[in-house]
């Protein structure tokens, strides 16, 4: 990661003051969970920061905020997650309990106004829908500033109306948090955003390894092999990541002996999942990979991470990559596409190998490589987890964060 990943586009000193900033933390569907609970927790522990969290509980993982000791905001409509509906009928309820928590927090802040509001996720521009930018206008007019986190510029394969509703967000929030130069040049390319509202902080690691949990004792918990090569793709399905062609790949690496299997770890909608089964079993693959296509626990993916000789991340593009963020302190070997945002972090030869995305042969030497050679694996791995430009601990985010929230609220009291 080049230095310039981690500070503000516009540089801003911290304001000292000792006035605690308050701040609403706005996730409320727990779309981004580990990264709110991750940025919230670290804000509590070592800023000058008031902080609610306006979330719901993850159904995949209900103590994902417990344990970082978090409580949701007092009031919340926090009952869908609590059980075991069909999808249809979860996402149905879930739309419903999300209005019903966006309508308390916009009556609750009329009477008890935080400083700011900073805004996560908000599910509902996806599907073109205008009113959370009615909420957002809002609560701007009651004097209440807006930082809104830029996880991806635009959603993945996003149809072209929906170009003019994320304009219309960034032009409502008074600052953005983008985690990368390139986003922070497409939000200004393409959007027109001034550099001057735009911070670049950078995502956090979201899995902190056990460092007791040797790869020995992960693969015994797992049934895995002691004596293979394994190659880790883990994350949520989705088809710019790259399973379908890491499996192209998979099908033509030589081990020349030498023992793998690639693992493909992680759930999705059900016809991705059927796709990636029945290309395994077209390309004759069953023996040589693993497929455990379902929400794995916290423990479980430390296992698979702590079992894994190599990450690889194969995406046709991307923005931020949580999986990237949860492989990157296991100390692992990476094999990942050469694109922008993981050129921010990854160096070929350095700290990982890169690929271009298509390119079957190319990505194919590169695992062949790091097969037959546990000394490089072990180069890379320690290099990216310690080098030069290793991705920043949580407390450094929340400082830059609460230096951006001060700056943001310094701008407009002037």
């Amino acid at each position: 990661m080049t230095p310039s990943v981690l500070i503000s586009v516009e540089p801003a000193m911290p304001h000292q003051t000792a006035v605690a900033v308050r701040v609403c933390m706005l996730d409320l569907l727990s779309i981004v969970p580990y990264y709110t609970s991750a940025l919230s927790a670290a804000l509590l522990r070592g800023q000058s920061v008031d902080l609610e969290l306006d979330a719901t509980t993850y159904y995949l993982d209900r103590e994902c905020y417990r344990r970082h000791n978090l409580t949701l905001a007092p009031g919340v409509v926090d009952v869908v997650s609590g059980y075991g509906l069909p999808r249809l009928l979860r996402r149905t309820f879930k739309t419903i309990e999300y209005l019903a928590n966006l309508t308390r927090l916009w009556a609750r802040v009329r009477t008890n106004k935080p400083d700011l509001v900073h805004v996560q996720f908000l599910p509902l521009v996806l599907f073109g829908s205008s009113i959370e930018l009615l909420f957002l206008r809002s609560i701007r007019r009651q004097g209440i500033r807006i930082v809104y986190t830029v996880h991806n510029v635009l959603p993945h394969d996003a149809p072209v109306h929906l170009r003019s509703h994320y304009a219309k967000l960034y032009n409502l929030a008074d600052h953005l948090i983008c985690h990368d130069v390139p986003s922070s040049r497409k939000l200004m390319d393409d959007f027109g955003q001034a550099r001057s509202r735009i911070s670049v902080i950078a995502h956090g690691p979201l899995l902190a390894p056990d460092r007791s949990n040797t790869s020995e004792v992960a693969r015994r918990r797992l049934g895995l092999s002691r004596s293979e090569c394994l190659i880790l793709w883990q994350g949520i399905l989705r088809p710019y990541k790259g399973v379908e062609f890491l499996l192209d790949v998979w099908r033509g690496v030589r081990t020349i002996g030498k023992p793998a299997r690639l693992a493909i770890v992680g759930g999705g909608d059900e016809a991705m999942e059927r796709r990636i089964r029945e290309k395994v079993a077209a390309l004759k693959l069953t023996n040589r990979v693993r497929l455990d296509l379902r929400f794995v626990t916290v423990p479980e993916l430390q296992d698979y991470h702590a079992a894994a000789d190599v990450l690889v991340y194969p995406y046709s593009e991307v923005t931020t990559s949580g999986a990237l963020m949860t492989g990157i302190g296991y100390g692992k070997a990476v094999v990942a596409s050469r694109l922008p945002a993981f050129e921010q972090i990854l160096r070929h030869d350095h700290n990982a190998l890169l690929a271009s995305y298509g390119d079957l042969g190319e990505w194919s030497r590169r695992l062949e490589d790091l097969i037959a050679d546990p000394a490089l694996r072990r180069r890379l791995g320690e290099s990216l987890r310690h080098g030069p430009g290793a991705v920043p601990d949580w407390d450094q985010i929340a400082a830059e964060t609460v230096a951006c929230y001060n700056s943001v609220l310094q701008r407009h009291t002037r």
